[in-house]
């Protein structure tokens, strides 16, 4: 009964974050982090779930799902994308922007 009772009490007052996959990471373009309040956007399935960079290029958001998602980040104007996976235990993705000759950026894996 005490069991159950404490169960019940975790799942009535522990926020949603308790239970969403934690993703984090950080941002660099040449070398250097992105600075504070680039737009950051998870998409899974139907859902979004957005963050900021802080002053440090650091971001960190949690999803309800878990399985394959698309990063995206609004940076210069534009919004590049790439796919990371969900888990219920945290994922940490560092990633480069990399400006193209043709003036694009693209995302890449540290």
């Amino acid at each position: 009964m005490k069991i159950s009772a404490l169960v019940l009490l975790i799942f009535c007052f522990c926020p949603n974050s308790c239970f969403a996959a934690q993703i984090y990471g950080t941002l660099r373009d040449t070398g250097r982090p992105v600075g504070p309040r680039v737009k950051v956007e998870v998409t899974c399935g139907r859902s979004l779930y957005p963050a900021e960079t802080d002053n440090y290029g650091s971001y960190k958001l949690f999803a309800n799902e878990t399985g394959r998602c698309t990063l995206r980040v609004h940076y210069q104007n534009q919004a590049p994308e790439i796919a990371v996976d969900s888990y219920r235990d945290p994922a940490h993705n560092d990633f480069d922007l990399i400006r193209e000759p043709n003036g694009q950026y693209l995302l890449r894996r540290r």
